[in-house]
């Protein structure tokens, strides 16, 4: 999508309402695009300026260009007076972006508006805007990279499932051809046999055994290749 980097500069305020009471007034702006809570930021609180605060403090987003061009995206811009326990509310601004933007890229000389909720308050701004530039879509992005990876992991599982059988086939060839067969005598016969069915018993648990703790290592990466689609699915 098309793009631009857009700058706002507050600069100043004047004649705001003195707010408190008994200690002087600490202003600092709150600044949104329709007053979204993820495109909100602030400026530093001014400590000296009291109903006149400064700031001169850029802030920046990045907005669609489509955006831009029509009515209905505000800039709002709300004024709120530091205090310890809670901050109390000012006034406000809100400025359409295409009203800017109209009035060209670039402002050459401080705009001043008035403050909503006050009598004589304005708040004082600069503004710029950039020139177009082209973004990819992060959310294709995350879709492709999630799919990627839950395909390797599944891939890996079953290359893991099959190196464990061929490490698992070597040791039982290896055990049949080792056998050693031992001539006994007497009562010791009965002992022979006996030993020689606990070791095929063995080795079958063995087998066992480790079948299932592949089927199992399998099962795992499965399931993670299941959860890493769900987010796909979720998040596209």
């Amino acid at each position: 999508m098309e793009c631009r980097k857009f700058e706002i500069t507050l600069v100043s305020a004047n004649s705001l309402p003195d707010v408190r009471s008994f200690r002087q007034m600490k202003v600092f702006a709150k600044v949104s695009i329709e007053g979204e809570l993820k495109t909100s930021k602030k400026t530093p609180v001014d400590m000296v300026g009291k109903t006149n605060p400064r700031w001169n403090f850029p802030i920046e987003y990045t907005i669609n260009d489509s955006a831009v061009q029509k009515s209905g995206m505000n800039l709002s811009i709300k004024l709120f007076c530091r205090r310890t326990f809670a901050d109390r509310y000012v006034g406000e601004v809100n400025i359409p972006i295409k009203s800017l933007f109209d009035k060209g890229v670039k402002a050459d000389k401080i705009l001043s508006y008035g403050v909503d909720g006050t009598s004589y308050g304005r708040l004082n701004i600069l503004y710029s805007f950039g020139e177009k530039f082209l973004v990819s879509n992060d959310s294709d992005l995350d879709w492709k990279s999630a799919l990627e990876v839950g395909f390797l992991v599944l891939l890996g599982g079953v290359v893991l499932l099959l190196e464990d059988d061929d490490d698992d086939d070597a040791p039982a060839l290896q055990s049949s051809s080792n056998v050693h067969i031992v001539e006994l005598d007497g009562d010791d016969e009965d002992d022979f046999f006996y030993d020689a069915g606990d070791m095929n018993s063995q080795h079958a648990d063995d087998d066992s055994e480790s079948k299932s703790k592949n089927f199992g290592i399998l099962f795992c990466f499965f399931l993670i290749y299941l959860i890493v689609n769900y987010f796909i699915c979720s998040t596209s």
